[in-house]
């Protein structure tokens, strides 16, 4: 529950830095107090419970400010006495809307700020597929510096599984996209040597791999399992000759992105359809 309140705690208390500067003449003590009681919330969440004396010393409030605080929260259910005496910890309420914040937040919320940095470190592009009728689907798409990606690449652009290293991963772990590309007519598409060389690559490391060699890019792709879904992570790297040839670190940093956004929505229950 200790994450649950963390993320929830973080959200509000965002809101109320922005509240303070959109109205640092009106209701200051209210927004004041809203602040301090959010920021207490978050370090009994995150450091278990203590004190009334505990809390002013680690917030730097007054110890009848602190007391004030904790019996107001107590009565709306954010905090609640624990099992040692004179000690507070989180109350229902707190995790009660936290789970409820988690479980209503898409999981592109979740890969949103794993993807960022990812493009930022490696000056490439990142998204997040997904199977859409044969096609690769973006959900997410954060761009690095220099912005290098496929034409038309934004959220909601879909490309044929087969020409992106996102579509191979999708292509080979979903049996609905398999089955797409391995139609009569689309059969000779699903056996082209470029497909092969991506299966190969990815057995022996983790990742689908696609070099489009007319726009300089080389494509890595691997997929994302959810619970109920199976979607892709892409990077479009601008190519050099060792980009091309020892993508290690850009594979590395693929692969812990991939785990870390599954490990993410497995802990916060996050699904990508709801209805599932």
């Amino acid at each position: 529950m200790t994450l649950s309140i963390e993320t929830f705690i973080g959200i509000l208390s965002i809101k109320a830095k922005h509240s303070v500067k959109r109205r640092s003449n009106e209701g200051n003590s209210s927004t004041v107090a809203l602040k301090n009681g959010l920021e207490l919330v978050r370090l009994l969440s995150n450091e278990g419970p203590m004190t009334a004396n505990e809390v002013a010393s680690r917030l730097f409030l007054r110890s009848d400010t602190a007391v004030r605080l904790l019996k107001t929260l107590e009565v709306h259910g954010f905090v609640e006495p624990s099992r040692f005496a004179e000690r507070f910890q989180p109350g229902r309420l707190a995790g009660t809307l936290s789970e409820k914040f988690l479980s209503d937040t898409p999981v592109n919320e979740i890969a949103r700020p794993v993807l960022q940095p990812l493009a930022d470190r490696h000056n490439a592009t990142s998204t997040l597929v997904v199977e859409d009728a044969g096609e690769a689907l973006s959900l997410v798409v954060c761009a690095g510096l220099n912005r290098s990606s496929l034409p038309c690449c934004h959220i909601g652009s879909a490309r044929p599984l087969t020409q992106t290293a996102a579509g191979h991963a999708l292509l080979f772990t979903s049996a609905t996209a398999i089955e797409a590309v391995t139609t009569p007519e689309n059969r000779i598409l699903a056996e082209t040597d470029a497909l092969r060389e991506s299966l190969c690559f990815f057995r022996a490391s983790g990742c689908f791999r696609m070099a489009v060699p007319d726009k300089g890019l080389l494509l890595l792709g691997a997929p994302l399992h959810l619970s109920n879904a199976v979607m892709a992570l892409e990077l479009v790297l601008p190519t050099d000759a060792q980009t091309e040839q020892n993508p290690a670190d850009a594979m590395k940093d693929l692969l812990e992105a991939v785990e870390l956004i599954q490990r993410k929505c497995a802990t916060m229950g996050v699904l990508y359809l709801e209805d599932s």
